[in-house]
C-alpha cells in the first residue's frame, strides 16, 4: 500500500487533487523509475523497485521477453554482487526467470527480461523432450537434467568437439538458424542459493549454457550463425544452401534438424568453403 501515496494523493480520498506540475513530477518520477535513467556521461541506470513496473507485471502475471532490437540485449550484463544474492530483488528475478523459462523455452538470461544482471537459468525435462524422436535426441545428445541457477557464471571449452544444429531464441521469435557450439564446457559461477557451481556440460546442455552465456555478454546466436541457414520456424523443411550439401541438411523433426557432427576442423573447412565460395562469386 506504500506505493499508493505516490500515485496521487486522491487515490487515498485525502487531501485536495495535486496541481498539474505536481502530477507531472510525479509521473516524470515513475517513468524514471520504470525504464532507467542515463547520466550526463551517458551511463544507464536501471531502477529495480518501483510501482509503475510492478503494476504492470502483476497485470500480465508475469514479464514479456525482450525482443532483438532492445538495447538491453547488446549491454554486458553486469556481475551481482555475491552478497545480494538473498536480496528479494535478486531472488524474485530468479523466481520470474524460472517461470518464463518454463512456460517458453529450456533457457533465459536476464537481459531477456531487460535485466542487466549476469544471471542465467536452464531446464531440461523429459516433458518438453517428448516431442523428439530418440534418433533426433541422440544426435542431440540431448537429455534431462533439473533447473539450474548460474548468478556470475563463467564457460570454459573442454576439447576441440563441436556440433552444427538449428538454434532458435526467445528474444528472435519466430526464426532458426544453424550455429556451431562446443560440445562439452566447464561451468562455474554461484547457484541461486549463492554457493559456488562448478560442473562439465556436454551436448544440449552445452549448447544452451554457450547460448545463454552469450546474452549476458550483448550476444545473440544469429552472431554467430551461418547466416545462409536463417529462416522463418515454417521454412525449417527447406533444404539447406548448396555450400552444406554434403554434409546433409539432416532429418527434420519438429523444429530441430539432426545434423551429424564434426570435429571443429571440419567446422572450420566447411566456413573455409563458404568463404572461397563467396570470394569466387565476387570475383566474376
Amino acid at each position: 500500500m506504500a506505493h499508493r501515496s505516490a500515485l496521487g494523493a486522491r487515490c487515498d480520498g485525502v487531501g485536495a487533487r495535486p496541481s498539474r506540475a505536481v502530477r507531472g513530477r510525479r509521473w516524470a518520477t515513475m517513468r524514471r523509475r520504470a525504464y532507467g535513467t542515463s547520466d550526463a556521461d551517458g551511463t544507464w541506470r536501471e531502477h529495480a523497485s518501483n510501482a509503475f513496473t510492478k503494476l504492470i507485471d502483476v497485470a500480465r502475471g508475469q514479464r514479456d521477453v525482450v525482443q532483438a532490437g532492445a538495447p538491453a540485449l547488446r549491454d554486458r550484463a553486469k556481475e551481482i554482487d555475491p552478497r545480494e544474492i538473498d536480496s528479494a530483488e535478486i531472488q524474485e528475478l530468479i523466481g520470474e526467470m524460472v517461470r518464463v523459462m518454463r512456460a517458453r523455452g529450456v533457457g533465459l538470461a536476464a537481459p531477456q527480461l531487460g535485466i542487466r544482471k549476469r544471471v542465467i537459468v536452464l531446464e531440461d525435462t523429459e516433458e518438453g523432450m517428448s516431442d523428439s524422436s530418440a534418433e533426433e535426441l541422440a544426435s542431440q545428445k540431448r537429455a534431462p537434467f533439473a533447473c539450474t541457477v548460474i548468478i556470475n557464471p563463467t564457460l570454459e571449452r573442454v576439447g576441440d568437439a563441436s556440433a552444427i544444429f538449428f538454434e532458435g531464441c526467445l528474444s528472435v521469435a519466430g526464426y532458426r538458424a544453424c550455429v556451431r557450439r562446443h560440445l562439452s564446457v566447464r561451468c562455474r559461477g554461484l547457484g541461486g542459493d549463492g554457493k559456488p557451481v562448478d560442473f562439465i556440460a556436454t551436448g544440449w546442455q552445452a549448447r544452451i549454457l554457450q547460448h545463454e552465456l552469450d546474452h549476458l555478454d550483448g550476444v545473440l546466436y544469429t552472431d554467430r550463425m551461418e547466416s545462409r541457414t536463417f529462416r522463418r520456424v515454417d521454412m525449417l523443411s527447406e533444404p539447406l544452401p548448396g555450400d552444406h550439401a554434403e554434409f546433409g541438411a539432416g532429418v527434420v523433426l519438429g523444429e530441430s534438424v539432426i545434423r551429424i557432427e564434426r570435429t571443429m576442423s571440419d567446422a572450420e573447412s566447411v566456413e573455409q568453403r563458404v568463404k572461397n565460395s563467396r570470394k569466387n562469386r565476387k570475383g566474376r
